[in-house]
């Protein structure tokens, strides 16, 4: 893809799309549009996996890293993160098209809205019917606590349903793939059972039947890419919460309740919230759920560490709240929280499944995944061991050369991520503007001209009284004033200290401070015992006829002190 005026093509692995000329399907769900960005490191500096990089003002999306969590498209003040989901009208592809309502939907529409209405209007705004995903994770709680009850040696079990804890889990905690609870989503469940049993059941046709996900998450638009999938997707698209909550909200004004389409308990409605899961599978024994990025994070590495044995089942998801918190939810989350837990209690907290019945779909392995997760870290600094260890103390040296002020100007999230970078070649050194002025002030240094006390004699004329020994000396500033104590506290090494003092004690305090030489002003001439004292220790005293005043003004135009 090309963009007026703009080179784009930086690296195969970096995301931009053209809103005109978007990919229906991309690898990943979220993308920068070089319109809109103005390349503001924002997004850089909150992403938790450093998968953003700011170059030549424009953020890029290192797809290698990315696991679509959505905190960039929350923080973007400019709007320039888009979401790669699937528009409403794409449900005309199909001659059937389904929708799979996630439980979160219900909560979006205040206390008054059934969720039986919400079904209900998603029928008359163009889809052939509505399949009541709480009814199925209702389902899936039991499948799950199936699978912890017969199999006491995974402790604790987590949660298969939020796609991005399943990358984080494959790329930075393999460890613990043997903790996921293969059963599948149950968002999955409902596509498949659809495409397998339902649609022949109405007499449709599979293939001309689309299963398409009512979701807050596009990371859930499964591709055969991520770590969990099946052999095919069977989802044909998630279309996101803003994109049916207007003509929802235009069909429910005036809806008459004339079929009733849910099924499902408050048991499978709280799936929506974080903490639904946890609750719905309790029987199998103590069990947690946490929501958050950073918290998710600190769970998976307390289980790493073999700890929390005593849990049997985590429900973790990087929403907090849940699905009510998700990137593309409509509500407030603490609304639609509230809402939530209403229609929860409403309808009970008592499942209705038929577990005898749900029985045998669960032996005919309708909840099974089709293959195992495949870890999927990242990749190594260099495929040869020597290498790679080479590369990281390199890494190490330049880390330490680099302020750690990370301020992000380079266009890394950190400095250390920056030495990195540099390091694997995706970088350039030159981008550290902390290192720029470093260099650019030694070269300064390295041009600037040495001056000596005798430069100084043959700029101003100058007559030598006493000290000639010391005439190679560096001069590097100057010094104007006849207090002693304030020379002794003002006054630097390599400094000519111009005074009308005549004393001996002068080439005492010269000698303390390790003056470049004493300058006298005004015709002054030294003391015999001065003289004497300044052939000793090899102090240059320095005469002229000018004023103080005059002179300083001299040895600044010369440069020195500047």
């Amino acid at each position: 893809m090309s963009f007026a005026g703009q080179d784009h093509r930086l690296s195969a692995r970096w995301t931009v799309f053209n809103v005109e000329d978007r990919p229906a399907a991309p690898a990943r769900h979220y993308s920068v549009d070089p319109e809109a960005c103005i390349g503001c490191v924002i997004c850089m500096k909150a992403c938790p996996v450093k998968a953003i990089r700011v170059r030549r003002g424009l953020a890029l999306i290192d797809e290698d890293i990315c696991v679509d969590c959505g905190v960039c498209y929350r923080v973007c003040p400019q709007g320039a993160i888009a979401v790669a989901t699937t528009p409403l009208k794409d449900i005309a592809r199909f001659k059937h098209s389904v929708a799979i309502a996630h439980p979160a939907l219900f909560s979006q529409f205040g206390y008054g809205v059934t969720p039986n209405q919400v079904l209900l209007a998603l029928k008359r705004i163009g889809f052939s019917d509505v399949i009541d995903l709480s009814w199925v994770c209702e389902m899936s709680a039991v499948a799950i606590e199936d699978y912890l009850l017969s199999h006491p040696q995974v402790s604790p079990g987590i949660s298969a349903s939020c796609p991005v804890v399943l990358r984080l889990i494959a790329q930075r905690f393999p460890s613990l793939l043997p903790n996921v609870v293969p059963v599948l989503p149950s968002r999955l469940v409902a596509a498949r059972t659809l495409k397998m049993r339902l649609a022949r059941r109405q007499g449709w046709d599979p293939a001309e039947t689309g299963a398409f996900m009512i979701s807050t998450c596009p990371a859930k638009m499964i591709a055969p890419d991520d770590p969990v999938a099946m052999a095919q997707p069977y989802l044909d698209g998630v279309i996101c919460f803003p994109d049916v909550y207007g003509p929802l909200l235009r069909e429910l004004k005036d809806l008459k309740e004339d079929q009733t389409i849910l099924k499902s308990s408050g048991c499978g409605l709280a799936w929506g919230a974080s903490g639904g899961q946890a609750e719905a599978v309790r029987v199998a024994g103590h069990t947690l759920a946490v929501a958050g990025f950073n918290e998710v994070m600190g769970i998976l590495e307390v289980l790493e560490a073999g700890r929390l044995t005593e849990l049997r089942f985590v429900e973790a998801r990087v929403c907090l709240d849940g699905s009510l918190g998700g990137p593309l939810a409509v509500e407030n989350r603490y609304r639609a929280k509230s809402v939530m837990n209403r229609l929860a209690r409403q309808h009970g907290t008592t499942s209705r499944v038929d577990r005898k019945r749900l029985r045998g779909m669960i032996d005919q392995g309708g909840f099974d995944w089709e293959y195992d997760i495949k870890p999927a870290p990242a990749k190594p600094l260099a495929e040869e061991p020597s290498e790679a260890i080479r590369r990281l103390r390199a890494i190490r040296e330049m880390s330490q050369r680099l302020p750690m002020s990370e301020c992000g100007v380079c266009g890394a999230p950190d400095c250390a991520t920056f030495a990195e970078d540099v390091v694997q070649g995706r970088a350039q050194l030159q981008g550290c503007p902390f290192l720029e002025q470093q260099a650019s002030e030694a070269d300064a240094d390295s041009e600037r001209q040495i001056m000596t006390v005798n430069d100084l004699v043959e700029e101003l004329g100058l007559s030598v009284a006493a000290g000639s020994q010391g005439l190679d000396r560096e001069v590097s500033g100057g010094y104007a004033s006849d207090l002693l104590s304030d020379v002794m506290a003002g006054a630097g090494p390599g400094a000519v200290w111009v005074t009308i003092q005549t004393h001996q004690n002068v080439v005492a305090v010269a000698v303390l401070k390790e003056l470049g030489a004493v300058l006298l002003a005004g015709g002054r001439r030294p003391d015999e015992d001065t003289v004497a004292k300044a052939d000793e220790e090899g102090v240059p005293i320095l005469l002229s006829e000018q004023d103080a005043f005059t002179l300083a003004g001299k040895l600044f135009s010369l440069g020195l002190g500047t």
